[in-house]
């Protein structure tokens, strides 16, 4: 059995300036109109069940996750506690 986990917690500064923190990188639709974000996970369907899909992100960004990823339960969205950002 396979699991995902899915990093979207970042503000996306480094893409700057296409990303901002209300759009972050995560949010953006560059390819197919669709974002990284959805992208990403239908890359990982055919091989990963949804229900073993998980989404580490902010607080900021937990209803637009949703939003973005209504097959994804609810319970799999994981707020992290403090946002360590990596370093430059």
């Amino acid at each position: 059995m396979l699991y995902a986990l899915i990093l979207a917690g970042g503000k996306g500064t480094r893409l700057y300036p296409l990303s901002r923190s209300d759009t972050p990188k995560q949010f953006l639709k560059v390819v197919n109109n669709k974002s990284f974000l959805v992208n990403t996970v239908e890359r990982i369907k055919p091989l990963v069940e949804t229900s073993n899909i998980y989404v580490v992100t902010n607080r900021d960004y937990v209803d637009k996750i949703k939003e973005e990823l209504p097959d994804i339960p609810h319970e799999n969205i994981f707020i992290e506690p403090a946002n360590k950002e990596t370093p430059y």
